[in-house]
């Protein structure tokens, strides 16, 4: 009875020591070359270069005012506002953007224009 006690207790141990040690090998191969097990900061790695800005178009932004001619102007009341651009339109592209809207084309898109107030 107690040798099987004993066999039992070092099959056990043994498990635990393998189950550890696969462990403790898996952290190091995952933390091995990070600033956990290499602390010195290197001088000469380049900081990495700025994210690109998404490119404005410029022409029909958002919220812009713009008058008959679809100029831009100095938002007041009663001048129309630029409240969607519908790429590809098909009937009624500006339907349910907002109560009364006006639809304008150009340069192959639908402008959706709302009085300014």
């Amino acid at each position: 009875m107690l040798r099987t006690t004993l066999r039992l207790t070092a099959i056990g141990l043994i498990v635990l020591a393998l189950g550890f040690g696969g462990g403790a090998a898996g952290a190091y191969l995952m933390l091995d070359g990070t600033s956990w097990t290499n602390p010195t900061p290197t001088a000469t790695t380049p900081a990495p270069a700025p994210a690109p800005q998404p490119e404005r178009s410029g022409r029909w932004d958002y919220g812009t005012c713009l008058d008959n001619r679809l100029q831009p102007v100095k938002c007041a009341p009663g001048t129309w506002q630029l409240v969607a651009v519908v790429p590809n339109p098909g009937p009624k592209p500006c339907a349910g953007i907002t109560s009364a809207p006006d639809t304008r084309y150009a340069d192959g898109l639908a402008l959706c224009l709302a009085r300014y107030s």
